[in-house]
Order: C-alpha cells, then structure tokens, then sequence
C-alpha cells in the first residue's frame, strides 16, 4: 500500500487532483459530509477538515456522502492490505455483493471461521462490527440505486434484504442523514420490464477502444454490439436475463434484465469488474505516460473484461498459439455445442460442469486442445478459480500465457504482464522497450496499450 502525507492529502485537496480519487476522502467538520477530491464544491479550511482511506471510515465517524460528487460512485482502490486476512475476505463477499444481505453466521461460515472471530477482526481492523460494516455498505448501495436507478423504495428495500421499506428508512437515516425521499431519482417508471441506472463516471473512458476490441471477439448469440451498445446474456445462480450497457457523457447507461432485482448488488459488481469502472484511468495513464511516452498514444484505454473467469480461460484456451479471428471461430464452436437456451430461446455460455468429451469431439481442432479444454473444465468443477488460479498450471496444456490471460480478462488483475503473448513480443520489438518492471502496479494497462499498437 502506498504511504500518504497529510500534506499530500492537502495538495490533492486544493488541486481537486483526479489521481487521489477514491484514494483519499475530504470530511468537513463542520458541514459533517465527506467529499472526493474532485468536488466542485467551495474548498472548507484545513483546521476543519480529517482526511479517511475509506468511505466506510467516514460514516462510521458520522459523516453523510455529498450530494454534488457522489463518494459512493468514486472508484474502489480497496486497500485491503491494511486489514487481517479474514476482514480483508469478508470485505470482499460483502462489497462484491454476493454476501451484502447474508447473515454474519452465513458469512463466517463462509470463510471457516466463527462469527466471534471474524467480529473480533472487524472490531480490531476497523474499529466497528461486521454487521455495522456491512449496513455501511449497504446504505452507499442503496443510496447508489436511489439516485441512478428507475427502481422504487419498495424493490431497492428487497435489493438491500429488507422485507418492508422501514428497514431501507432506517437504514439511510442512520448513515445517510438524509430522507430517502430526497435521494430518489425523478425518472421511476415501475412498469417497465428492465432495470435502469445512469452510473456517473468522472474519468475518460475510451468506449471506442473497448467496441472495437470486443468487437473481434463476440460470441455470437450470447453477445452484440448494435451502433454503441454493448448487449449480453448471463446467468447468476440460476437467474437468467441480459444487460445492456452505453458510455455517453461521463456517464454508463445500463439496462438489466428485471429477474436480477435479488442479485443487482452482485450483477453490478461483476458489470464494474469486465468494465474496469473502478480503476482511476487518469492517474494510471499518467503514471505510464511519464515511463514510456512513445507507448501511452490513447487516451482511457480500461482492461476489457469478460463476465466470469471461466469464460476468460476457455478464450484463452481457444487462442492458445492463434489468431484472434481462429481463436474467435473456435470460442464459438464450443459455445454452439455447450450452450444453454432458456424459454425465450435466448442463448447462455455454458459452465463447467456441463462440458463433455462427446460433446467436445465434435470441434474441428486438435485433440490436445480438446484435451485441454476438458480437463480445465473438469478442474473448475474441482477448484474455485478466484482463489486456486496459481495452481491452474496442474492442468496439461495450461501454461503461465493462459494464467495471466484469465486474471488479466477475467479478474481485472491490474499488474499482469503479457510478454509471452505473440503481440506483445511484436510491440517490444517495435518500442525497444526492456524494462517493464518499473510500470508496477499498472502493467495490466502496459500490456493494453501494447496491444492497442499494432
């Protein structure tokens, strides 16, 4: 974790710098609201200013967002290094949405350990209960869906795992210091069959980077890209639909399925994560800049995502040692095969448990290949891959270029190198570029703006 000054903090404050966004942010004592560095809003006075790591922190010390910058839409640095190995887990289950409305003991549970212990870690890391955090969280959340979303109070109250809407009440009440009646949107339209939300979003974003690029890579019937709109299919837990997502003026227009209202935290997490929304571009892009000027041409180019890492292993399985276009035709062989269709006839990609080798004998490719493909699935159905993913090499024909693809594309890693990768060789020759170690932690956005080259 990078070491900060106070004096730092206050130089960023006064510059509005958009490199400490979401790095730092500015409570105000005497207007008890925190803000981001980069309000507009009228600077306060240093003597009535405390600087926090966290939004959490802020709000567990009193502080209500602002109304103007929106803390609960900053990106996420998640400086979890600073806490014990069981809150830094549980921070995740929560913040990533799969256990924001579960039970401390289901949480613990999770993690092998006792509720006892975890809330002692919570209390000793944080100085607040897991509970506490987790109702933090939760009201940036909903805070988050009242302002950009056409949701109503009653279906935001379910999203945050309240049966009645006293529950959101007093929740927003307590941490928000706010009615949610003032936080709601103006554009509620509780007919409609899909989900909408506006996310604000402060840093450039080179959409035209990401169409293009995925636009060489589509599965057909699982995703599209018709004008600037960028459409899939997914299932979560059983909960089928699609999303629809847009970049237009600083702003990511999102449309979901309505049978994700149970697991919107968790959709919209794994959304950010293929998205890359929780990376501060800005100060990235400068950092490299300063290192390799002849390299860094584009502006806002974000680590193009897929949905799930699965996904992201048998692409790169499909790439191994091809072109994008070979790559591509055989991705969607084993999808054609694999698929699933609910009862609109919409097309789903497969998980692991359902690849066969019957199935598998129909691709037109190698037999090692299929090989490949077989036993990666079967070690998925085995192994979680989020937490196993450096053991991956067990598998035959998996090897470090397949690694670093899946944590690259499937799990928004933002320090993976590519240099065994055909392309990137070709840009390093190109730039004579030798050092990459110096691009640390970043180099995750070295290997794209190598590839954005050629």
């Amino acid at each position: 974790m990078e070491k900060y000054t106070t004096d730092v903090f206050r130089q960023a404050r006064i510059s509005r710098d958009p490199r400490f966004d979401g790095k730092v942010f500015i409570a105000v004592k005497t207007t008890k609201i925190f803000c981001r560095t980069i309000c507009p809003a009228k600077l306060p006075l240093e003597k009535n200013v405390t600087y926090y790591l966290s939004k959490e922190e802020a709000l567990s010390a009193g502080y209500r967002p602002c109304f103007r910058c929106k803390p609960e839409f900053s990106p996420n640095f998640n400086e979890l290094s600073r806490y014990s190995v069981f809150t830094q887990q549980a921070v995740k289950l929560i913040q990533s949405g799969e256990m924001l409305t579960s039970s401390v003991e289901d949480i613990a549970s999770a993690l092998f350990t006792s509720s006892r212990n975890l809330n002692k870690a919570f209390t000793k890391n944080l100085g607040i209960s897991l509970k506490q955090f987790q109702n933090m969280t939760k009201a940036l959340f909903a805070r988050k869906l009242l302002y950009s979303s056409n949701l109503s109070i009653v279906e935001i109250s379910e999203a945050c795992g309240y049966s009645c809407v006293s529950g959101l009440y007093n929740l927003t009440n307590r941490f928000l210091k706010v009615p949610v009646r003032k936080l709601l949107s103006k554009t509620k339209d509780g007919a409609k069959q899909t989900i909408d939300l506006k996310i604000p979003y402060i840093n450039f974003y080179n959409w035209d980077f990401f169409l293009t690029f995925q636009s060489k890579r589509l599965i057909s019937n699982i995703e599209s890209i018709e004008g600037r709109v960028y459409r899939r299919t997914i299932e979560i837990e059983n909960i089928k639909g699609y999303f629809e997502i847009k970049c237009e003026d600083r702003s990511f227009i999102i449309t979901l399925s309505r049978s994700f209202l149970p697991k919107i935290a968790e959709v919209l997490r794994k959304i950010s994560v293929m998205f890359d929304l929780n990376s501060n571009i800005n100060f990235i892009e400068d950092q490299l800049k300063n290192l390799y000027p002849s390299v860094i041409k584009n502006k806002g180019l974000h680590i193009p995502g897929v949905f799930s890492p699965y996904e992201a292993g048998i692409r790169a399985i499909c790439g191994q040692q091809v072109s994008v276009s070979a790559a591509t035709n055989l991705l969607n062989q084993f999808v054609s095969i694999f698929h699933k269709k609910d009862e609109h006839a919409n097309h789903y990609f497969p998980f692991p448990k359902e690849i066969t080798v019957s199935g598998l004998d129909r691709m037109k490719t190698t037999q090692s290949k299929k090989n490949t493909l077989f036993a990666f699935s079967q070690w998925c159905c085995d192994y979680d891959i989020n937490s196993h993913i450096d053991s991956l090499d067990q598998v035959k024909g998996v090897g470090p270029w397949t690694i670093n693809y899946i944590k690259l594309r499937g799990m928004n890693a933002s320090d993976i190198w590519m240099e065994t990768d055909l392309g990137i060789k070709k840009a390093l020759d190109k730039y004579e570029l030798r050092n990459s170690d110096i691009a640390a932690p970043w180099r995750s956005y070295l290997s794209i703006h190598l590839w954005s080259n050629l």
